[in-house]
């Protein structure tokens, strides 16, 4: 009879194992063929990048393995930007110092990795929300305090009490103590877990199980959805199926079909209750976003600063090249003067070997200006393109701006550009590290307090013939199970959350000590950066007298060289001193054109100054859609 009962189970046994197998055929062809057929470097190129997307995670919804599959990213772009060519006119390259500024945004590699902090940071606070803690990005570390129990955790760890029970008083069955505890985490999870087992067992006696050794087969269905609720409740549901066959005699239900479903809640009401606990990973991971924000603000100026610097440097080079060409021209003018001189004989023949050697001085004078310049426009060029294609190397760049028209800026009143200063980003990422550091103290201001919890399971089993008298029991509730229980651990010194908590204080008055230096700072910068700035407009001034004297100067002294009454070397020496003036002169213009920068740096406004809208430089060519801030 035995006998049969095996061979009539043998087909359901079949239809169990090839379902198994079929449910894993579906999985892998789902779920792991697409990760393993199309890798994250190597996904299709998309457009730009949706930032709510990074954010937030890919819809499950209403195709389930989306969140499987890898987020398309669009392929770094190592061409220029549209507008660069466009600046090409008549074979020229002409820019204005703003329309420079504008290529350095678009096209500036060091910027383009500036960028992905702020992407980066997008994608921390995705994980944050998953439950995980965040990762924090280069401009934005996290906190050491919100790790509590893992930085500088000790040996050995705590165990709860004993979950043995202290055994059954019933003849057929025991109750068992019940626990319970944080489950899951913001994501839900669904686990699931199917095997097939058959094992033979020898016996030494039949007189039980009615045969020398028992054949036993079991497929067992598990499958758990666990969560962490935003506020701290925790809960599972729990239901699992398991059908059985054996060989043994004197079996009630052959085959037999248990099952057990389960729901679980757990929720602490000291250590670890509230927002402010369970959402510390998230409230700082939105900080860092705007810290990334800003942070790329001060990346931003800084780049710009020096790209205008050297923007200036060429203009000037190209001002020292200008007066040099003139100094050799005078030179030359001078050298077919003398020899026509010494072929009318009044002038000595010696006088020539002195006006050949001042030619050949300003001829390497001008060699060397002239060098300095073709430098300096290939480090220009190099500023505002990915790679110097051959339209670009072959247009000469050609500056509009001129030092001259700078000076005209005029000097803004103290006070307006330190109200102005105040708002500037670095005081905005001082403000939101305070912030991220008040986030830490209020998490372990909750992790003094001991835990205490609450939990509570309501299960249901089963044991029938088949599947639908399993569902029938287990919905009509026939064999239940109830648990209440609550939890209380406390440390007796509270050393550890003592430390964590001092230590989360300290580094939020550091914090607060950092934001004052920091607007102090600012403050001293926006003065030094006026005082230098009026200073150098002095001096500009005053060379611009001196190089008016001495140009007056020379030409008197090549006129009374004109009318014979000179000498040779006192008319070079007139000029030397002219080039010193003008050399001078277009250096301390270069210097108060630098200060204006320097000016407009210092306060805050020289993207606006430029017409660089910031987030729009921002986000440049990586993603679409308003920035989330």
């Amino acid at each position: 009879m035995v006998q049969d009962r095996i061979a009539t189970n043998g087909p359901m046994r079949h239809k169990t194992l090839r379902a198994f197998l079929g449910f894993l055929c579906f999985f892998v062809a789902n779920v792991s063929a697409p990760l393993v057929a199309q890798p994250a470097n190597n996904a299709p190129a998309a457009g730009p990048i949706d930032l709510e997307l990074l954010s937030r995670g890919k819809p499950v919804f209403p195709t389930v393995l989306n969140a499987y599959r890898p987020v398309p990213l669009q392929p770094v772009d190592p061409s220029n930007g549209p507008r660069v060519l466009r600046y090409i006119q008549q074979g020229k390259l002409a820019l204005s110092l703003s329309e420079y500024l504008q290529l350095i945004v678009e096209n500036s590699l060091a910027l383009q990795a500036a960028r992905y902090n702020y992407l980066i940071a997008q994608v921390d606070l995705l994980r944050a929300r998953s439950g995980q803690a965040a990762r924090g990005v280069p401009s934005a570390p996290l906190p050491g305090a919100l790790f509590a129990g893992a930085i500088g955790a000790g040996v050995g760890n705590i165990s709860n009490v004993s979950n043995g029970g202290t055994g059954g008083t019933a003849i057929s069955a025991s109750a068992r103590q019940v626990f319970g505890g944080p489950r899951g985490i913001f994501d839900p999870t669904l686990s699931i877990n199917m095997s097939w087992d058959r094992v033979v067992d020898p016996l030494n006696s039949i007189r039980v199980a009615g045969t020398y050794n028992v054949a036993t087969q079991s497929s067992v269905l598990q499958t758990r959805l666990q969560q962490e609720l935003p506020f701290g409740t925790s809960y599972s549901v729990s239901f699992n199926v398991q059908r059985q066959t054996t060989t043994q005699a004197h079996i009630l239900y052959n085959p037999a079909y248990t099952s057990f479903f389960s729901l679980d809640v757990y929720h602490p009401l000291l250590n670890g209750a509230g927002r402010a606990f369970t959402q510390r990973f998230v409230a700082v991971a939105e900080n860092d976003r705007r810290i990334a924000h800003e942070a790329f603000h001060g990346d931003l100026a800084n780049a710009l600063s020096t790209a205008a610097n050297t923007y200036l440097d060429f203009v000037a080079l190209r001002e020292r090249q200008r007066v040099a060409e003139r100094a050799l021209a005078l030179a030359e003018t001078i050298y077919q003067s003398t020899q026509e001189r010494i072929e009318l004989g009044k002038l000595a023949a010696s006088d020539s070997i002195t006006a050949e050697s001042q030619v050949a001085t300003t001829r390497r004078d001008l060699i060397v200006a002239q060098t300095n310049t073709q430098l300096q426009e290939v480090r220009l060029k190099s500023l505002i393109t990915k790679m110097i294609g051959p339209d670009i190397a072959a247009a000469p760049f050609e500056p509009t701006d001129a030092l001259e028209r700078i000076i005209e800026t005029p000097i803004p009143p103290l006070d307006e550009v330190l109200r102005t200063a105040m708002h500037k980003p670095a005081i905005r990422r001082a403000e939101l590290a305070l912030e991220n550091e008040r986030i830490a103290e209020t998490f372990t201001r909750s992790a003094l307090r001991p835990t205490l919890s609450v939990y509570g399971q309501a299960n249901t089993y089963t044991l029938a013939t088949g599947t639908s008298d399993v569902f029938r029991q287990m919905f009509r509730y026939a064999y239940p199970e109830y648990g209440l229980g609550f939890s209380l651990t406390f440390s007796i010194k509270n050393r550890a959350a003592q430390a964590d908590n001092l230590r989360a204080r300290l580094e939020r008055q550091q914090g607060e000590v950092t934001l004052e230096q920091t607007k102090a700072n600012v403050g001293i910068e926006v003065r030094t950066a006026i005082a230098i700035l009026t200073q150098s407009r002095s001096q500009v001034e005053a060379a611009h007298r001196a190089v008016a004297a001495s140009q007056e100067t020379a030409d008197a002294e090549q006129d009374r060289w004109t009318l014979g009454i000179s000498t040779l070397d006192n008319v070079y020496q007139k000029q030397v001193d002219l080039m010193r003036a003008q050399a001078a002169e277009i250096q301390l213009r270069v210097n108060y054109a630098k200060a204006v920068i320097a000016q407009e740096s210092a306060v805050g406004t020289l993207l606006e100054n430029h017409g660089i809208d910031y987030e729009e430089a921002l986000r440049g060519s990586l993603w679409k859609g308003p920035t989330l801030k």
